[in-house]
């Protein structure tokens, strides 16, 4: 059966994506700095200390998020409404579950640990008020879960990027109020804020309400529950097998060399999770189409969006990465003014690994879509921790701090091979097709810019001049590359002809 792919629906969602992404960046600039004005240094810190305890009880969300989406997205393939409502029942009966449980860790700890931090005890009393409305802001999120995984599956991005750009101006809004409020600051910013969680809870809720699927209350089926907390359970141990390679990799770095490299190596991570967003609004766009065409069954289908959406997320990568990578120095300049030793070069090879690790992200869609996922997730978890022992050995034997990156490449590349050969044994991919389409036009366009970009940066004087020179060469040349040589005659056409098909 063949699954009808809507790339138009596709385009639309991603361009609004980044739309979202745009406007919540840039007046989450804004309200970050006035916010520290507002409240001042020590309870600027006391709210993000705070933020950061609550948002360590949320780790499980995530993943619970990704699991309700692929039973939805399987069973929208499947055009199955009976399954759906199933699902949704079932995800809302384990996330209510999971936010009463929460709920009862977050008051334990409220109750032995949170006087026993760094906290002055004229503020203790804001600090439980703070944590009480962060906690029940974070119960509300939990139960929302399964609503903003079915509009996920639905691929209304749109309607949820709206969502998220009004809720952004929303939070304008409360830095207007947080100055003209009279009260305890950090009291009166967490009662406004959770005002907007609200509005955002509210929203997504009433957009699901438009499916049928969600007029169903909480239910329990023992085997779909066994279902999903399998699901969950292996993606929680890859979650923390992950935490705790990038917290481990700081400790060591902290241990074998200083403060000022971790400090590079934080603004190096900075800048991956910079990347990371900008392709993350593509990637998301096309999963659900990806997971559904395997749930109706059509593998040509789910393969050609797999092929397609890995191709456009190297072609996006590049755009970025090359700048990134061959005027880092010149960036970070102007960025932080006085960044800090070897950040440059810790930048550059960050790049260069999120590359790497980027050919893996369908393909461990595509296996996930199988629900078959035990080993090849215990694989991967292994390989973070096994990354982490390898930067030990490598720190002890005296290599320098840029010897974890070089780590870290090399395990992105073992964990791209595990997924493509997970991918080829659950679903019969031809791992010839990824060398042959894939993985050797891209290496052929990055060896072409990387060697005129290497050649104009030896030629011309560094300054702003060469960089905004190495941006346009790069991005003309990553476009007629990406087009004439990563993408095939197909895709190319399609793209040629997607006005006329608009119109």
């Amino acid at each position: 059966m063949a699954f009808a792919i809507d790339k138009r629906r596709i385009a639309k969602n991603t361009l609004m994506l980044y739309v979202r992404m745009a406007v919540t960046m840039l007046i989450g600039f804004f309200t970050s700095r006035v916010t520290l004005q507002q409240l001042g240094v020590d309870d600027f810190g006391l709210n993000n200390l705070l933020s950061s305890v609550v948002a360590m009880l949320s780790f499980l969300n995530g993943s619970m998020g990704t699991a309700v989406q692929r039973f939805f997205s399987i069973e929208i393939g499947k055009g199955s409404e009976s399954a759906l409502k199933k699902v949704f029942s079932v995800g809302l009966y384990l996330h209510i579950i999971v936010a009463l449980i929460t709920v009862v860790i977050a008051e334990v700890f409220a109750v032995f640990f949170l006087d026993r931090l760094a906290i002055p005890p004229d503020r203790l009393h804001a600090a439980h008020v703070v944590f009480q409305i962060a906690v029940a802001s974070l119960a509300l999120n939990v139960v929302l879960v399964p609503y903003s995984a079915l509009l996920r599956a639905r691929e209304q991005f749109s309607s949820t990027a709206t969502v998220e750009i009004v809720q952004a101006f929303l939070r304008l809004g409360v830095l207007y109020l947080l100055v003209t409020i009279p009260g305890d600051k950090l009291v009166v910013l967490s009662l406004l804020n959770f005002g907007v969680t609200l509005y955002y809870v509210t929203s997504i809720t009433l957009l699901a309400r438009r499916y049928k699927e969600s007029h169903t209350l909480p239910s329990r089926d023992k085997a779909l529950i066994r279902q999903m907390l399998t699901f969950i359970s292996m993606l929680v141990v890859t979650v923390l097998a992950q935490l705790a390679n990038l917290q481990g990799l700081q400790l060591l770095i902290n241990i074998f060399f200083s403060l000022a490299l971790n400090a590079a190596y934080a603004v190096a991570m900075q800048v991956y999770t910079f990347v990371n967003t900008f392709v993350t609004n593509f990637k998301q766009s096309v999963v659900p189409q990806m997971v559904a065409a395997y749930g109706a069954g059509d593998r040509d289908g789910m393969f050609r969006l797999l092929d397609t959406g890995t191709k456009i997320t190297s072609i996006l990568l590049l755009l970025i990465s090359f700048p990134l990578a061959f005027e880092s120095e010149y960036i970070l300049h102007i960025w932080l003014k006085t960044p800090p030793e070897h950040a440059s070069t810790l930048v550059a090879l960050m790049v260069v690994n999120i590359n790497v690790y980027s050919f893996s992200y369908f393909y461990n869609q595509a296996v996930q879509a199988t629900g078959k996922i035990v080993l090849q997730q215990s694989i991967i978890s292994l390989t973070y921790i096994l990354a982490l022992v390898a930067v030990f050995f490598t720190f002890k034997a005296g290599y320098g701090v840029a010897s974890a990156i070089y780590v870290s490449i090399i395990f992105s590349a073992i964990q791209v091979a595990n997924n493509l050969f997970f991918c080829h044994r659950q679903l019969g991919y031809d791992i010839l097709r990824f060398l042959r389409r894939i993985l050797i036009p891209v290496i052929a366009a990055v060896a072409i810019v990387s060697a005129i970009l290497w050649a104009m940066v030896h030629d011309l004087d560094p300054g702003l001049w060469r960089a905004l020179s190495v941006i346009l060469v790069s991005t003309l040349l990553t476009f007629a590359l990406g087009f004439f040589l990563i993408l095939d005659r197909g895709e190319r056409d399609y793209l040629r002809h997607w006005k006329t098909k608009k119109g």
